[in-house]
């Protein structure tokens, strides 16, 4: 090995270590997500959609007039 090989080495070492650093907490919060059972994650969505349909006022949820052309 040359020694025109070591900086790039050491380069590509220090790239690997500080993309592992900083993404860490994002994977392992991917890991959790993906082992847990989907029906606790459906809950808070269909908390959300409540809400937003008690805010709204009806049982429609979010339809805006958007849709309707005059």
């Amino acid at each position: 090995m040359s020694r025109n090989h070591i900086p790039a080495l050491v380069a590509i070492g220090v790239g690997i270590f500080t993309g592992y650093y900083t993404f860490q907490p994002s994977l392992k919060e991917l890991q959790v997500d993906k082992t847990t059972p989907q029906r606790e994650q459906q809950q808070p969505q269909d908390a959300q959609s409540t809400m937003t349909s008690v805010k709204g006022g009806s049982e429609t949820g979010v339809k805006s007039d958007a849709g309707s052309q005059k």
